[in-house]
Parts: structure tokens; C-alpha cells; sequence
């Protein structure tokens, strides 16, 4: 049905198209340097996730604002309001 020449170009567009999803990913040696200072060397210490909004650092907590409602009351807190 497909002529031979258009069965290969649409094998040839399909492989540079994954190969271009392939390569979207983020440039290797922009992440190599540990993070040791500020929101991005944080993390919750529940899920493994990295800080920015919702990190509830004080006294400690290091939790994400998520995981810390799930066991605030398990961890003793009580909710006044």
C-alpha cells in the first residue's frame, strides 16, 4: 500500500522524533554540584522531596506541608482554630 520511499520516511521521522524526546531531558552537568545551601538542599523528611513552598522547617520539622498535616496529630500538635 505505502511505497517503500514513504514507509522509510516515516520510520526515519518516527526514530528523530523519539530521539528528540530523548535528549529533552535536563542538561547532565547542570545538577552534578551538590546543593549544600538554600531551598534546594532541603528536603521533607517524610517523602524525599525537595523544598521550596510549603517546608515547615521550624523547630525542626523539616516536613512538607502535606506530609505534616497527614501526622500532625500523631505527632502531638492540636489544631486551635
Amino acid at each position: 500500500e505505502h511505497p517503500p520511499e514513504t514507509l522509510t520516511t516515516s520510520l526515519v521521522l518516527d526514530y528523530l522524533i523519539f530521539i528528540m524526546a530523548e535528549t529533552r531531558v535536563p542538561n547532565k552537568l547542570y545538577a552534578t554540584h551538590p546543593k549544600n545551601y538554600g531551598k534546594g538542599s532541603r528536603q521533607c523528611r517524610v517523602t524525599g522531596r525537595k523544598g521550596g513552598n510549603g517546608l515547615i522547617r521550624k523547630y525542626g520539622i523539616d516536613m512538607k506541608r502535606q506530609a505534616f498535616r497527614e501526622r500532625a496529630i500523631d505527632m502531638g500538635w492540636m489544631k486551635y482554630s
